[in-house]
C-alpha cells in the first residue's frame, strides 16, 4: 500500500536536497531515478539475513546495492518491488554479479529470518532478505526516511502496514546515490547503472 507520493516526493526533496532535480545541469548525464547530491551516508547496522545470521549492512561485498523496504505480508506494492528488482537483474546479464538486491523487513514481528528467505526465493534467489529487532530496523527506516503507518486489524497479528515504495541504489560505499519510485522503468535503472559504473570506474 502507498502513502501519497507528492507529499512523499516533497519530503525527500526537503531531506536529501535533491538540487539537481530542480536544475539540470547541461554538463552532467541524465538520470531516470532521483540523483542524490552530495551522496548520503548509511550508518553500519547488524541484522540478520536468511539462515538468521547476523550480517553487516550495508554490505561489504564492494558491490552497488539496490535497497527495497517492505514486509512477507505485503498484498501488492512488495511483489511488485521484487519482480521489478529480479527483471533487473535479468536485463542486466553479466553485470547482475555487480550489484545487490536488498529486501529490508519493516515488519519485525512476522518476518523471520526464514519467512524473509522463503519469500525472497520466489522472486530470485540472488535477493538477500533482511529482518531483525524493531530497534534496529527503525533506525534503518529514519535513515532512509521511509514512512510507514500500521493499520490494526481483528487480532494482534493481523494488520496490514502501509509504506513508502522507493528503491534506493547505495554504491560500493554505502552511500545512497539514487532513488527511484517503483514506476521506473527497469531499462531506466539499467541505463543509470551503466553510467554511474563508468563514471565511477573513471574516478578511480
Amino acid at each position: 500500500m502507498l502513502l501519497s507520493f507528492t507529499k512523499f516526493f516533497l519530503i525527500l526533496i526537503a531531506v536529501f536536497c535533491v538540487s539537481d532535480l530542480l536544475m539540470a545541469s547541461a554538463s552532467s548525464p541524465t538520470f531516470n531515478g532521483l540523483r542524490i547530491e552530495p551522496p548520503k551516508i548509511i550508518h553500519q547496522s547488524t541484522l540478520l539475513n536468511g539462515l538468521g545470521q547476523a550480517t553487516g549492512f550495508p554490505l561489504n561485498s564492494g558491490k552497488w546495492q539496490l535497497v527495497v523496504f517492505g514486509y512477507t505480508n505485503c498484498p501488492d506494492v512488495c511483489p511488485l518491488s521484487l519482480q521489478k528488482t529480479a527483471s533487473l537483474l535479468k536485463m542486466l546479464n553479466t553485470d547482475s554479479e555487480r550489484l545487490q538486491i536488498i529486501f529490508i523487513s519493516i515488519d519485525s514481528s512476522r518476518d523471520s529470518p526464514q519467512a524473509m528467505n522463503v519469500f525472497t526465493a520466489k522472486f530470485d534467489k540472488r535477493i538477500i532478505g533482511l529482518t531483525g529487532d524493531p530497534e534496529a530496523l527503525q533506525t534503518l527506516e529514519n535513515e532512509f526516511n521511509v514512512l510507514t503507518r500500521r493499520f490494526q486489524g481483528k487480532t494482534a497479528l493481523a494488520y496490514t502496514l502501509e509504506h513508502s515504495s522507493f528503491m534506493y541504489l547505495l554504491d560500493s560505499q554505502g552511500r545512497i546515490r539514487m532513488l527511484y519510485p517503483i514506476a521506473t522503468a527497469t531499462g531506466g535503472i539499467v541505463q543509470d547503472l551503466h553510467i554511474l559504473w563508468q563514471v565511477s570506474e573513471q574516478a578511480n
